[in-house]
């Protein structure tokens, strides 16, 4: 089944994001502000959104540029850096199509937005373009969230779809509330592949308003795999951490691994 990536970010799904932007906590800021700080120079942020992490960065007087696949997601962005007294430089892109005027210190993918690109081949591509786009001793910077798939479980997944099941729920001006459910809609163990839905619910008190239903997948890696991909895009200096910290992604890691791939300095 093909499904468009953009689906998950249009509609009730970028208030979503919207209010993620506004309230969630920022779990891997410093994280990825300490490589901007470290490399100094310019940033790209690669799946850059509502601007949860971006305009943060901008606030702090980094200079760091931003694309997104999504134009409504980057018109969310646009309204709030507006709001904020900002004005950041945006560009709609896939990220597999990057294609930028010039070069940047640093790029990083948060969110493990990575996995949202589907095909291998425009994977790896992303890698290459990313690598391209990079200063020489330029780092690149992304995590993707730990599989939690069982591949010794007796029976085979399913049944699909699955249950709804709570995501979020956020509070919205007035009465209104935005309630997040999702269910899986399917698994293929072989390649990697999770599908979903994720149903969106607007409501003015106990009055729905609005109900959407975005359909959407994703792929899940594991180390090895992605330290081959990035060195058959080119990068040969790879580390590997644990939940954002600075240790070295181990079992003892539960939740992401987080890939700083350094662009050779001879090139």
């Amino acid at each position: 089944m093909h499904f468009d990536e953009r689906d998950l970010y249009t509609g009730l799904a970028t208030l979503h994001w919207m209010t993620i932007s506004q309230t969630d906590s920022r779990w891997d800021q410093a994280f990825y502000q300490h490589i901007i700080e470290g490399n100094g120079g310019r940033a790209l942020e690669i799946g850059c959104g509502a601007g949860r992490l971006l305009l943060a960065y901008l606030q702090a007087g980094l200079d760091v540029e931003g694309i997104d696949f999504s134009g409504e997601m980057l018109a969310v962005c646009r309204e709030q850096a507006t709001a904020l007294g900002l004005q950041p430089v945006l560009y709609e892109q896939p990220m597999q199509a990057l294609d930028l005027p010039h070069t940047f210190h640093t790029i990083y993918i948060p969110c493990g937005s990575f996995i949202c690109v589907m095909d291998r081949e425009a994977a790896v591509e992303t890698l290459r373009r990313c690598y391209a786009h990079l200063e020489p001793g330029g780092t690149l910077a992304f995590n993707i969230y730990l599989a939690d798939y069982n591949y010794s479980q007796a029976a085979a997944p399913g049944p699909f779809p699955g249950e709804w099941k709570p995501r979020a729920e956020k509070q919205l001006p007035g009465q209104r509330r935005l309630v997040v459910t999702v269910r899986e809609t399917g698994i293929d163990p072989v390649e990697q592949i999770w599908m979903e839905q994720r149903r969106y619910q607007l409501y003015d008190g106990d009055q729905l308003l609005e109900e959407e239903i975005h359909s959407g997948q994703g792929r899940w890696y594991f180390r090895n795999e992605l330290l081959l991909m990035l060195r058959i895009a080119g990068f040969s200096q790879v580390v590997v951490k644990g939940d954002y910290t600075d240790e070295e992604f181990s079992a003892k890691h539960t939740r992401t691994m987080v890939f700083l791939a350094t662009k050779d300095r001879a090139d």
